[in-house]
């Protein structure tokens, strides 16, 4: 036994592997979150559910990804289960263009032509060199992440090289023969492709070691298609693993995976156990033909699959049952992780919510101030305990999401929100205190006069404005709503100084009591601290978007230096004094 050889096919799997792992990673991380924004706009439309199931797994090169995403947007309850199958069948077609990619490896010609340049041997020493040019010199991300994708696409191509060349090598050794002779009965070549599969998680490595099988001239299109089928079955088992431990529509998505693929490789295989004596079979395998096969039995499983999809669903759900005892909802599923960039576009939209139900809350608690209702009270005090536990989830997973390789932009993203979900937390707080004065000022049929009423119009006006700013800035980025909200904020301070002189002004006089004071002095305290939490989200979003975060510099360096904020102020003071209120 020629033990090198032996060698050389496993360090070529091993680089394959290697090259088809960074590449999927670059390319997710290059493709951002707009693959999955896109995908949710798209899933009531099967055509473009199919082609954005193709252009996904094309663009990541994982089918194994797809599924692991689509089993985290289907347990987070942003795609339905029932649209999953249009993106499933365009993930198993897109997953083919690696066997034709690959098929460039086969490629021979002599001296300098276009046919030369299309070979590996060509054109890969040239990607690695680019990729590690761009990766040394580039300074944005991205650049960098393209020049990750020219390498990992170099070594995976080089790892092709290197195990198509070795069993060329092994082709004349008795033991590699009698290896392949497993493979003339279709039934096992199926199991040993099906396991072999899974165990590297990857039906393109699979789908490349077959090529080389069939460059080494030694197998036949009837042991080429067993082992093709096989490697359709066996990629299953990574949506089987993500699928544990999640709801059951979460489920379905990996059963429906293995319904779709399993039946219709065992499908193909009756047939080829029927007519395994054609001719055409026993005719030696080409590598082009494996890519071929491989493409034409995940069409015609899709044009099967689209004709049943009635029955295929129903089948699913007979098989994986509703259960009222079902996992409690979760926010976003932790299988996002493997997808950054998702899991941060998950993150966000899920912080945005947060604030605009902040906002919200101190919308109906100052509202109940002048007319009080049972009902909204009740609201706010349910939804608090939702936002704790937006807070108390996003923390959570954001500080993981945090520990996983982001981009520039997506590490920008991230930072942010840990800053804000607690702003956002603190003013749900903030609203419930009020919404408690409310009560406690309605049920005591207690009466500020008419000097304090104005007064605390002018401040729940105020806060409403800032509020509105903080807001707007965080979730449009904007830096001009950012750069009002400080201003504001400072001006808000003047007049809740001047409010509590003012109230002090009535006791003396007697136009006020002193129990009236305490709720006065506490709604003050909670509208002055809302608008604080709203200057925490301005800063933040100024700074980290300057790629910095020094609170207190830059509070200082805007207060003493920028004319704009000083214009602003003087605004603000003057639109919130007393004395125009009065």
């Amino acid at each position: 036994m020629d033990i090198y050889s032996v060698l050389q096919v496993v360090a070529g799997l091993a680089f394959f592997l290697y090259g088809m792992s960074v590449m999927s990673s670059s390319l997710e991380k290059m493709a951002g979150g707009s693959l999955e924004l896109t995908l949710k706009k798209v899933t009531s439309n099967k055509l473009l559910s199919f082609l954005l199931g193709v252009l996904i797994t094309v663009a990541i090169q994982s089918s194994s990804g797809v599924m692991v995403m689509l089993v985290g947007l289907v347990n987070s309850n942003i795609i339905e289960f029932k649209d999953t199958l249009a993106i499933i069948l365009g993930s198993n077609v897109g997953t083919t263009i690696t066997g034709w990619i690959l098929t460039l490896t086969g490629i021979e010609s002599s001296g300098f032509s276009i046919m030369s340049v299309l070979n590996p041997k060509f054109f890969t020493p040239i990607l690695a060199l680019v990729g590690v040019v761009m990766r040394m010199a580039a300074k944005k991300e991205k650049q960098k992440d393209l020049g990750t994708i020219f390498i990992g696409f170099a070594v995976l191509m080089y790892g092709m090289t290197f195990m198509s060349d070795s069993m060329k090598l092994m082709a004349n050794e008795p033991w590699f023969a009698n290896i392949l002779v497993m493979f003339t009965n279709p039934i096992l070549a199926v199991l040993v492709a099906t396991v072999f599969t899974a165990v590297i998680q990857s039906s393109a490595a699979a789908i490349g070691i077959i090529e080389a099988f069939a460059l080494s001239g030694q197998i036949t299109l009837g042991m080429a298609i067993p082992l093709i089928l096989g490697a359709n079955i066996g990629t299953c088992v990574t949506g089987l693993i993500s699928a544990i431990g999640v709801a059951k529509n979460a489920k379905r998505v990996s059963v429906l995976q293995v319904v779709v693929n399993c039946v219709g490789a065992l499908a193909v295989l009756a047939v080829l156990l029927f007519v395994k004596n054609l001719s055409i079979l026993q005719g030696t395998a080409s590598h082009v033909q494996v890519a071929m096969v491989h493409t034409v039995f995940n069409i015609l499983v899709t044009i099967v699959a689209f004709a049943l999809e009635p029955v295929i669903i129903k089948v699913v759900k007979s098989i994986v049952k509703d259960d009222p005892g079902d996992l409690p909802k979760i926010l976003i599923d932790e299988r996002l992780l493997a997808q950054p960039s998702i899991a941060v576009n998950e993150c966000m939209g899920n912080t945005m919510v947060m604030g605009m139900m902040a906002q919200e809350e101190i919308e109906k608690a100052i509202g109940l101030i002048t007319d009080y209702d049972e009902n909204v009270y009740n609201q706010i005090v349910e939804n608090e305990d939702v936002l704790d536990w937006y807070e108390d989830q996003l923390d959570t997973y954001l500080v993981k999401l945090s520990k996983i390789a982001l981009s520039d932009e997506a590490s920008t993203s991230v930072s942010k929100m840990l800053h804000v979900i607690t702003d956002f937390e603190r003013i749900g707080d903030h609203a419930l205190n009020i919404a408690d004065l409310a009560k406690k000022y309605h049920e005591q049929n207690s009466r500020f006069s008419e000097r304090a009423m104005k007064e605390i119009n002018a401040l729940s006006t105020a806060v409403r404005e800032i509020l509105s700013f903080a807001i707007d800035s965080f979730n449009a980025n904007d830096l001009a709503s950012a750069a009002q909200v400080e201003p504001l904020e400072e001006a808000i301070d003047v007049l809740t100084d001047d409010m509590m002189d003012a109230h002090v002004d009535r006791l003396v006089k007697g136009e006020c009591t002193i129990e009236l004071g305490f709720m006065l002095s506490e709604l003050i305290n909670n509208c002055e601290r809302v608008s604080d939490h709203c200057s925490n989200i301005a800063v933040c979003v100024i700074e980290v978007s300057d790629d910095e975060y020094y609170t207190h510099q830059y509070l200082n360096d805007v207060k003493h230096e920028s004319d704009a904020f000083k214009a602003l102020y003087k605004y603000y003071l003057d639109k919130y004094s007393l004395k125009r209120i009065q």
